[in-house]
């Protein structure tokens, strides 16, 4: 059994917390009386013969057979008992558990419900192990069993029906080790367990949160429980001697009555001193002082009353507590008292004068000290709604606490829920009358119900006629109407295939019934809530796109939906999840809120202040942390980001901006109690109780109502409109020049349904989550704006466009205009805390464009009706499946890929469904960046495309390059579902609940699909033959020259071979000589734009970098770049990649204009002429004097040696797993993932740009010129034959970077391999090598 402190146990004896005590006389010590009825319930299970136990049983020893005759038992009580090992990994199960009835037949125990179940470790669980998968013991499966961790007991009800119990007992395998005793006892404890809990509350409150609930202790022999407990009390105090020597001595007693009696008298006296340990670590006496000041300035705060009371807790403070781990009656008192006046102090707190606070209380029992959030009514995990909550199982009520001041607090039931549900989402009226909350319906259904705190007028607050909605997380709005979560959007989680369904908000008004969504979210809405200007906030999950586990952040808008924009957390991966959220009394946006991770912890987490006004991402608006106000809040990040963090904090109230009512757990052997906590790291208990938790503390009182904002929706509109300022505006879009986006792509997301195929890899393997609906485009302005209507209710993104059809930026995410709302923007994620300007701007004074939609309208995106003809059209005829790789559609794989997809996808560069969190740098997966395009866009065998061909293929890119482009929903015939089609009932809701917004994309794509068939059969073109070249065979005399040619040249230049200049401290550039000289620069046997040759000739010696110019050696320049993170092919991102921004990486992400910047400042700095090479520098230099592809060798050479190129170390690019590690190549997923083209028969030994000088360097002295990284020059890209005078008088429309990168195979790594960007283009796998001119 687990260790258990019992601090609650303090509270309950000491008084340091409200506590009730139980009516009745008590008769007898209860020392003696629990000592008592253990000695005969043991005598009558021995005198009867009604105990059978098993042998000694450990971890990895094959299961033991188990059968006991039940004829003429009531009840059958099974017992796991912990073995003497010390191992608390005591996970015991009984393995094809049965009972057989007199007939003979047998009815599996797991068909069965206990009457009374405990377990040492969470709950008894049936047919599942430890982690909650199939059953194993000693490699033996079992598809029967029920797990009982030691100490544990389950007791079923015979009822005369059975004459014998069978079982195979044995540990779990997933156990870390332990040993159990499995018994079968003939009758039930648990009746003089209640009793004795009757007659002595606390200290059988006590005991049972030790031992695992009184009855385990009552039903097993011996002294082995309180023994084990003492011991582990022990371990936790942190003076052990006094109590150490106790121990000892009561160990060295006779075994019987008297030494069990010492042991449970120990074990109190060691619980009211581990309880003090626990409360006296929460005495800060800096904390207390300024508390206390701060109080003595509030208005009706009795300073005479309570300086005499701080005065004696300081005075207390210095003569220490030390005396309480000698068990010193004196310094136990002096310690009780210390916690009881600074706990009066903090509570006489005038905020809490109104002395009433409403919670939600839950019953339970051993257990309580285990628990968390989801055992107190919550989702269980961090990504779903209300719907996958437990419905029933639980003790709850709602409590209204009062004399909180006093030494007894008293609790009065006001409402309990007859049905067994949970009582979630509670919400207090701004009248302090009442309050709201979440239950399920008579049918099981979760609705939104309204009490009076008096305990009258129960009624449910959402009355809709469909019978497969469900209402949750609800919150009264000023103006009488109501928000709360719905599944009508009949939605699911996509990243778990829909297991979870997804809640979106809806408006409902009571009065007339009418019912509108609001909000069309891709996942989960939580916790709506009013702001003190009337807005409302919630928490949104969004993915579109985003890594998953990152993405939860706060929205706020009107409450009709309009004006709806990110308030925190948007573009950051700190924190994952902000629940909870609460706005702070007298502030604008100011809230406070928990913050979570996404997997491990559920709910609960770290209590922050948060100010938007100082920022609106990461730790920028995060003001303090609750109790840690000299703690810096440090970005963390991390998947189970709160798993191991102590306290827990969870469903937050604000009194002010200093004081705030939560519920905590201080620490994993703590219960859920109510808090009193402030800035100034207080932390004070209000009330606990043994066996209990409680959640959700509002206090009683009534408040302000904020003002009643008026509908701005106009309901018989279909249409919204948007209009932005300045589409340059914001981070989106810097170093975008003016004029560069001419039009916009709006497309609207279709989302994933429930319990339907829809994970990582359904749209396409590296794509998207969702549909992607093409909508049409629409102009911008010379001037950067644009004016135009969109569809209402319906989630859009927008991508900007260049002349090309090409994005520029990807939103990532939606907005939702309200019908007849205009949603306005600045820019392109622009600082919302700047104070927008309005400027007069050509879209102002226009009316709104139409959507121009798609040939054949608006539709999703699949690949077999947008790029397949695409295909057919251009490329079948050679791409036929014969000799080069098969393009044709129609055939499908197991999985519903198609050849030809499979085939294409591995060329284009793309994101993938989990980008980056923050804003992705413009421009970064442009098309030019994909092996497809370029070949293309170089002349491959002549292909031609069309306008509308290009456009459709940059579209596909764009939309990270989607397979299907649809769902195949399943019908559901469980709670609340109600056997409908989906895809129909969908539509059916969102036209009737949301103004006739629903979409029938199935439709959509079947009509395009017979629209491109009313064009008739497309018939394959060969393209032109190539006209052959003349290749003009040219010769320089002294060229080509071998290695030891090359340093003798070096030498000859003059100034010396090396040269190191430091830029900091300790940070140096390392050049060498590159001597001037004559080569043929081009070659005839690359790609078109590597020819004709020419003769060109270097006047003049130059110094260049060994390597690339590092992060460490850039920032040194420019400390805020960040090179980031390599995006690894999966969907599951604990982690943001492979990092590419450690010190000695090469740079990445530096567009042409920025190197050129650095080096400008580098030189100013240095008083050095630093520049980029040209292109005949880099060549010249690359070669070291050869003239083949390589420096080292032919096209085919073995580079691993000298090059970081594509190779068989990109396989390490396709991962899997929570914690993303390279997929094993027996994955059934490895030939889908590792899809990135390579040369797979070389090993280079690194991936990623290297750190270090790993590779052999080329006879100049120079390394990874053919690898590593692509490396900008200062040449414009032209067609060859290259001449120098011609790039004076070039436009900078596109610049060359040379070589090639360590996702480039050779051919596209040569010496003459040119690449063509643009010059504020950011790209991952380019970086830059420094010359320096004499």
């Amino acid at each position: 059994m687990k260790y258990r402190s019992c601090i609650l146990v303090a509270c309950l004896l000491l008084s340091s917390c409200g506590t009730l005590f139980a009516k009745g006389k008590k008769t007898s010590s209860w020392l003696d009386a629990t000592v008592e009825a253990k000695t005969e319930i043991q005598a009558k299970l021995k005198k009867k013969k009604m105990s059978v136990s098993s042998s000694w049983i450990r971890k990895g020893q094959k299961p033991e057979r188990f059968t006991i005759d039940v004829k003429g038992m009531e009840k059958l009580v099974l017992v796991t008992t912990g073995g003497p090992d010390g191992n608390s990994h005591d996970h015991g199960i009984w393995a094809n558990a049965r009972l057989i009835t007199k007939d003979g037949k047998q009815v599996w125990l797991d068909k069965l419900d206990y009457e009374y179940g405990v377990s040492g470790w969470k709950s008894p669980r049936k047919n599942r192990d430890t982690a909650n998968k199939y059953i194993y013991i000693a490699k033996k499966k079992y598809d029967h069993g029920i797990l009982c961790s030691a100490e544990g007991m389950l007791v079923y009800d015979l009822g005369d029906k059975y004459v014998r119990f069978e079982a195979e007992v044995g540990i779990d395998d997933r156990a870390r080790g332990g040993s159990v005793y499995f018994k079968a006892l003939g009758m039930d404890p648990t009746a003089t367990g209640k009793a004795l809990a009757a007659q002595y509350p606390a200290e059988i409150a006590m005991l049972a949160g030790y031992f695992g609930g009184i009855e385990v202790w009552l039903a097993n022999g011996g002294e082995a429980i309180e023994k084990g407990a003492v011991n582990r009390l022990l371990k936790n105090l942190k003076d052990k001697g006094y109590f150490s020597n106790q121990v000892k001595k009561v160990n060295a007693m006779k075994p019987g009555e008297e030494r069990t009696k010492a042991y449970l008298n120990l074990l109190k006296e060691m619980d009211t001193v581990i309880g003090l340990q626990a409360e006296l670590q929460w005495l800060n006496v800096q904390a207390l002082k300024l508390a206390f000041t701060d109080l003595k300035k509030q208005k009706g705060f009795d300073v005479s009353k309570y300086q005499p009371m701080y005065d004696e807790v300081l005075a207390l403070v210095d003569k220490g507590f030390d005396g309480i781990y000698r068990n010193n009656p004196q310094a136990i008192a002096a310690a009780q008292k210390a916690l009881e006046n600074r706990r009066a102090i903090l509570l006489g707190n005038p905020l809490l004068d109104s002395d009433k606070i409403v919670a939600t209380r839950y019953k339970i029992g051993a257990r309580a000290r285990e628990i968390m959030a989801p055992d107190l009514g919550t989702q269980s995990n961090n990504w779903s709604n209300q719907e996958s909550a437990r419905r029933d199982g639980f003790d709850a009520e709602i409590v209204e606490l009062s004399d909180i001041r006093g030494k007894n607090i008293r609790m009065r039931q006001v409402y309990k829920p007859s049905n067994g549900s949970s009582v979630a989402d509670l919400r207090l009226h701004w009248n302090g009358d009442r309050v709201m909350f979440t239950q399920t319906r008579k049918d099981k259904r979760w609705n939104v119900f309204e009490v009076k705190l008096d305990g009258t007028g129960l009624k449910e607050l959402i009355n809709n006629e469909e019978p497969d909605l469900e209402f949750y997380d609800g919150t009264y709005l000023p103006d009488g109407r109501i928000l709360a979560i719905s599944n009508i959007g009949y939605q699911g989680v996509p990243c778990v295939n829909g297991s979870d369904p997804v809640g979106n908000l809806v408006l409902y008004t009571p009065q007339t019934g009418n019912l509108r969504r609001i909000t069309f979210d891709q996942d989960a809405n939580w916790n709506p809530v009013v702001m003190n200007n009337g807005r409302v906030m919630y928490t949104r999950w969004e993915y579109t796109d985003l890594t998953h586990y990152y993405s939860r952040i706060v929205m706020h808008m009107n409450p009709d939906g309009t004006e709806n924009k990110a308030l925190y957390g948007s573009g950051a991966m700190f924190p994952n999840s902000t629940f909870d959220i609460q706005p702070l009394p007298g502030h604008g946006s100011a809230f406070v809120g928990i913050i979570s991770g996404h997997h491990g912890t559920a709910r609960s987490g770290r209590l922050i202040l948060f100010d938007p006004s100082k920022g609106r991402k990461s730790v920028a608006g995060m003001t303090q942390e609750i109790p840690y106000r000299n703690r810096p809040i440090k970005e963390v990040i991390k998947d189970r980001l709160v798993d191991g963090v102590w306290p827990q904090f969870i469903k937050p109230t604000a009194l002010s901006d200093k004081y705030f009512l939560v519920a905590a757990k201080l620490s994993k052997e703590s219960l859920w109690g109510i808090y009193l906590v402030d800035i100034y790291d207080n932390v004070t208990c209000l009330m606990e109780m043994e066996g209990e938790g409680f959640i959700s503390p509002i206090l009683v009182k009534k408040t302000q109502m904020p003002p009643a904002i008026p509908d701005r929706v106009k309901l018989n509109d279909k249409e919204a409109t948007i209009f932005i300022q300045d589409i340059y505006e914001g981070e989106g879009l810097r170093g975008i020049p003016r004029g560069t986006v001419k039009s916009l792509r709006l497309h609207a997301y279709e989302y994933a349904y429930v319990k339907t195929k829809s994970d990582h890899n359904w749209h396409g393997i590296q794509s998207g989550w969702d549909i992607k609906r093409q909508l049409g485009t629409v102009p911008v302005e010379e001037d950067g704006s644009a004016i135009f209507k969109v569809p209402a209710n319906t989630p859009i993104s927008i991508q900007p466009l260049d002349k090309d059809g090409v994005a520029v930026q990807w939103m990532r995410s939606w907005l939702t205009g309200q019908p007849g709302e205009v949603v306005s923007c600045i820019g392109c994620h622009e600082d919302q805390n700047q104070i927008p300007i309005p400027k007069r701007v050509m879209a102002s004074q226009k009316s709104a464009h139409k959507l121009t939609p798609p040939e054949g309208g608006p539709r999703s995106f699949t690949f077999d009706l947008e790029v397949q003809p695409i295909l057919d059209r251009a490329c079948i005829a050679c791409h036929n499946g014969d000799k080069a790789f098969d393009l044709r559609g129609g055939k499908k794989d197991r999985l519903g890929y198609g050849t030809s997809y499979l085939n294409l996808h591995p060329y284009v560069h793309r994101q993938g469904g989990e980008g980056d969190m923050v804003v992705l740098q413009p421009y970064e997966y442009h098309p030019n960046t994909s092996e497809l395009v370029r070949m293309l866009k170089k002349g491959h065998y002549n292909v031609q495309l069309t306008d509308d061909e290009w456009r459709k293929l940059y579209n596909w890119i764009d939309y990270n390059a989607p397979d299907k482009g649809y769902f195949n929903a399943n019908v559901l015939n469980y709670l609340p579902y109600k056997g409908f089609d989906q895809i129909k009932r969908r539509k059916e809701l969102t036209d009737k609940y949301a103004n006739g917004a629903g979409v029938d994309w199935k439709k959509e794509i079947a009509d395009y699909a017979a629209y491109l068939k009313g064009k008739g059969e497309i018939t394959p073109v060969m393209p032109a033959a190539l006209k052959s070249v003349e290749a003009k065979e040219l010769t320089v005399a002294g060229w080509p020259f071998n290695a030891e040619t090359a340093k003798a040249k070096q030498a000859q230049a003059g100034g010396g071979i090396h040269k190191s200049i430091e830029i900091a401290p300790g940070v140096k550039l390392n050049f060498v000589r590159i001597p001037a000289g004559e080569f043929v620069m081009g070659s005839y046997n690359g790609e078109p734009d590597a020819y004709p040759t020419a003769k060109v000739k270097i006047d003049k010696a130059f110094w260049m970098g060994e390597l690339e110019v590092t992060n460490q050696q850039y920032n040194v320049i420019f400390p805020e770049h960040d090179s980031r993170y390599v995006d690894q092919q999966w969907k599951d991102h604990v982690v943001q990649g492979y990092p590419a921004n450690k010190p000695n990486q090469p740079v990445i992400r530096v567009s042409y204009e920025e190197a050129v910047n650095y080096c400008r400042m580098l030189s100013e700095k240095t008083g050095l002429n630093v520049q980029l090479p040209t292109e005949v520098q880099w060549e010249w230099a690359c070669r070291g004097g050869s003239d083949q592809p390589f420096w080292y060798g032919a096209m085919d050479a073995n580079f691993g040696p000298y090059e970081n190129l594509a190779d068989v170390q990109l396989e390490k690019m396709a991962v899997t797993g929570i914690d993303p590690q390279p997929m094993e190549k027996d994955n059934p997923w490895f030939p889908y993932y590792n899809y990135m083209p390579k040369v797979d028969t070389v090993n280079d030994g690194l991936m990623i740009p290297t750190e270090e000088y790993t590779y052999k360097a080329n006879p100049f002295g120079l390394i990874n010129m053919h690898g590593n990284l692509q490396e900008w020059t200062r040449s414009i890209y032209a067609p060859y034959p290259y001449n120098d005078k011609s790039q004076e008088t070039l436009e900078a429309k596109q610049v060359v970077a040379r070589g090639g990168s360590w996702v480039d195979r050779p051919k596209d790594a040569t010496a003459t391999a040119r690449r063509a960007y643009l010059p504020w283009q950011k790209v991952n796998n380019v970086g830059l090598r420094l010359i320096i001119e004499d």
